[in-house]
């Protein structure tokens, strides 16, 4: 896909941390957040001050960005959402000190999130944590109609 997902999108559709939490939940989630502990598909409300949806019927708490790149990371979401669009929609290569500057972070961090993003972009097509003794359902996200992720979920064996 040679199309650029235009900056003035990019602007008005991630205005912050909450719409990017929201769109990982929506690509994570396409039909719904199924409940773990009631087995049904719920509506799941955002729990305040947290990365975390809980289940309208028991409560249950989901993290949307477990087992991502965005997992316990203290860089704002935004932050790395600007990070994958630059990264992603620049026909330049950009240098960590560009990022830097750009993201207004440190360049440890610049550093951190160059090389997670570009991991992705050359690892198996962006599959992310994938083991071949793992059964697993995957799921793939498509950032700013470029940077495809691929999204694996583990599934635990009930026979331990």
């Amino acid at each position: 896909m040679d199309s650029l997902f235009p900056f003035s999108q990019f602007v008005t559709r991630f205005v912050d941390d909450d719409s990017c939490l929201e769109e990982i939940k929506r690509l994570r989630y396409p039909n719904g957040v199924k409940c773990r502990v009631c087995n049904t598909i719920t509506l799941h409300y955002r729990v305040q001050g947290r990365m975390a949806y809980a289940c309208k019927v028991c409560r249950t708490q989901v993290y949307p960005l477990a087992g991502t790149i965005f997992e316990k990371t203290t860089t704002p979401l935004r932050v790395w959402f600007y990070c994958l669009f630059l990264l992603t929609q620049t026909r330049a290569t950009l240098s960590i000190k560009q990022l830097e500057h750009e993201l207004g972070v440190t360049y440890k961090t610049a550093w951190r999130m160059y090389t997670s993003v570009r991991l992705l972009m050359e690892q198996n097509n962006g599959d992310l944590l994938i083991t071949p003794d793992e059964v697993s359902k995957m799921r793939r996200w498509t950032f700013f109609d470029k940077l495809e992720i691929t999204f694996v979920e583990k599934q635990t064996s009930h026979n331990e």
